[in-house]
């Protein structure tokens, strides 16, 4: 998906931009190398005050790592407030990891990297060749534990934000019910099609028994009614749907990731080179 489709209050060479000024910093020889829109905007949920969530993989030399400091494992700008000196750029918030952490991040079969790779707007690639690459080793092993990490993320959003029993943290936002609900898809798709679908509007219409008038309505709530919580009877209807989909979640199966670690070795290798 071309981030033309995605309306950006920044134009891709301006995120190029930060993005460069963020990783190539003075005094590094960390280098920039692929990076792509995630978040909200990628799941069809934004709205107008949504964050551009930027994530990528830069490079730091490979000797540094016979040292006892060693590189930094992330690079965070705007995560948490707005970083000094990024001012101009305080609706981006950058994530960007050293290429061993983002490896370390798909051997666990992350969801987050993987649909970095399959399924995020990129802004920046220097390795288009090797990105490719990385694509078609990870479908070749899919579903691995995909499933196991949406059902995970679900579970936590559930019974952090919308446990009715929790006196404290209950928190019923529409954004709160499009994640858990979006997890529990992305978890059946993966299983089903042993791809990635990142968009919960085509999840919701992919996946047997999800509900993409609901979909429409939270995410309408959310983009009219910001971060107000929903109405009662839309609260019911979202919560009997993903209690569905929990259900429609038979035990998943004991994922098979024989011989990805050594691919994914030996891809980093590549991209090292």
């Amino acid at each position: 998906m071309p981030t033309e489709n995605l309306d950006l209050q920044y134009n891709d060479e301006e995120i190029r931009e930060f993005i460069e000024s963020a990783v190539a910093q003075t005094d590094t020889r960390q280098q920039p190398r692929f990076y792509a829109v995630t978040g909200s905007h990628v799941y069809g949920f934004d709205s107008p005050d949504s964050d551009i969530d930027v994530r990528g993989v830069h490079l730091a030399s490979a000797e540094e790592y016979a040292y006892l400091q060693t590189p930094v494992e992330e690079i965070t700008i705007n995560m948490d407030g707005t970083t000094e000196e990024f001012e101009e750029y305080a609706e981006i918030d950058l994530r960007s990891y050293e290429l061993k952490k983002f490896g370390s991040l798909l051997a666990k079969a992350n969801y987050n990297v993987i649909e970095l790779v399959f399924e995020a707007p990129t802004v920046m690639n220097g390795i288009p060749l090797e990105m490719d690459a990385l694509e078609a080793l990870i479908r070749e092993y899919l579903p691995m534990n995909v499933p196991h990490a949406y059902l995970g993320m679900a579970k936590s959003n559930y019974y952090k934000y919308l446990d009715p029993e929790k006196s404290k943290g209950y928190d019923p936002q529409p954004k709160k019910f499009l994640y858990v609900y979006r997890g529990l898809l992305g978890a059946k798709y993966v299983l089903l099609y042993e791809d990635i679908e990142a968009d919960i509007r085509t999840l919701a219409t992919e996946v047997d028994g999800g509900d993409p008038q609901l979909v429409d309505e939270l995410i309408s709530h959310k983009r009219e009614a910001g971060d107000s919580v929903v109405t009662s009877p839309l609260e019911e209807r979202a919560r009997a749907a993903i209690v569905e989909q929990f259900n429609n979640l038979d035990a998943l199966p004991k994922p098979n990731k024989s011989g990805y670690r050594e691919a994914l070795d030996d891809w980093m290798h590549n991209v090292r080179a």
